[in-house]
């Protein structure tokens, strides 16, 4: 369920209402006054969600989960969730996308009911500040923040409502957090954006456009983290996007929606991550790598600069180039193709 402190929920809604809005042909006979409440994935929905099955390799995740209504193809309509009421559609992440536009209307905001404080901040009445924690000029502390005991927030700061920054933490110049749980003893240097919205479209054939997937997750920070200038880390789109405890991220990274970075990863300057990739614990990845969506890297492993990560890498692998392969299989093939060059100028 999305996290009310960041999401205004609107419904319940009834199966005929859902049905109507995404153009779907509910399967066999049912109650359409039946009412659903929330948005949730397969995994974690209950009976008062909506979830929608896209692809066969969830139907095992579909098999076990206790959804209430399910958006899926005809051809998938078999594989979903035992107990749910199958809406049958033509594009099951389009349609989900149109159910989210209704159950979920606005996004978080950054929104102060307060004057010009002292210093030249601006703190909403409802947001909740340790005595002693410092807001520079210009800063921006929307409703409901709740900031620990020693934490700074520098010049130009956004924090909006409902925002959690733990202990000892520095918000650095110009930050914008939205959406975000931080830890305690977190580095944000100045520029960078954490809980905006992911990257996420579908197109939408019928109107011939690309249609904005809602991006209903958050960002979920632990302790001891740094984050450099200009980096983004994009909020979840149902699942949270997940920093682990003692990593370090240089300037200007990108980090898509549902990313899971595990405990002390090291992540160099200009490397993009891409949606819902799931990284181990103290793998490094060097400057200017580029990951490509739902890969899965494991613990240790190590990808060198500039490579492309196409597939899996296993933990402790090294990797190198584009597509990512084992560093010594990069190496061999540089120096055979150098050993041709040489032959071919020698002819």
């Amino acid at each position: 369920m999305p996290d009310p402190r960041f999401f205004n929920r609107t419904g319940p809604f009834r199966v005929r209402d859902i049905a109507a809005w995404t153009g779907g042909v509910v399967v066999g006979s049912c109650d359409l006054d039946i009412t659903i409440s929330d948005l949730a994935h397969l995994s974690k929905a209950t009976s008062a969600d909506l979830c929608y099955l896209a692809g066969a390799e969830y139907a095992e995740v579909a098999a076990n989960s206790k959804c209430g209504v399910c958006l899926t193809t005809e051809e998938l309509a078999e594989k979903a969730p035992p107990n749910a009421i199958v809406v049958v559609v033509d594009d099951p992440q389009g349609a989900f996308a149109v159910a989210a536009e209704v159950f979920y209307p606005n996004q978080p905001e950054v929104i102060t009911d307060a004057k010009i404080t002292v210093g030249g901040a601006f703190i909403d009445k409802t947001a909740t500040l340790a005595g002693d924690v410092v807001v520079e000029s210009g800063a921006v502390v929307g409703p409901g923040v709740i900031i620990g005991s020693r934490s700074r927030i520098g010049p130009g700061a956004t924090i909006g409502a409902g925002v959690v920054i733990g202990q000892d933490c520095d918000i650095g110049s110009q930050v914008s957090l939205i959406a975000c749980l931080l830890g305690d003893r977190i580095v944000i240097h100045p520029g960078a954006c954490v809980g905006q919205d992911g990257f996420g479209f579908v197109f939408d054939s019928v109107a011939g456009r690309h249609r904005k997937v809602p991006q209903l997750g958050r960002v979920i920070i632990d302790d001891d983290v740094e984050i450099g200038a200009n980096t983004t880390i994009d909020r979840g789109s149902l699942e949270d996007t997940k920093i682990g405890g003692g990593c370090r991220i240089d300037n200007q990274v990108q980090i898509g929606h549902n990313v899971s970075l595990g405990p002390r990863c090291v992540v160099v300057s200009q490397v993009g991550i891409s949606g819902s990739c799931k990284i181990g614990s103290d793998v490094v990845l060097a400057g200017q790598v580029g990951l490509a969506d739902h890969v899965t890297i494991g613990p240790k492993a190590q990808v060198a600069a500039k490579s492309g990560v196409m597939r899996d890498i296993a933990p402790g692998e090294a990797v190198m180039g584009y597509p990512a392969k084992p560093i010594r299989a990069f190496w061999r093939e540089v120096a055979a193709l150098g050993r041709l060059v040489s032959r071919k100028k020698s002819s």
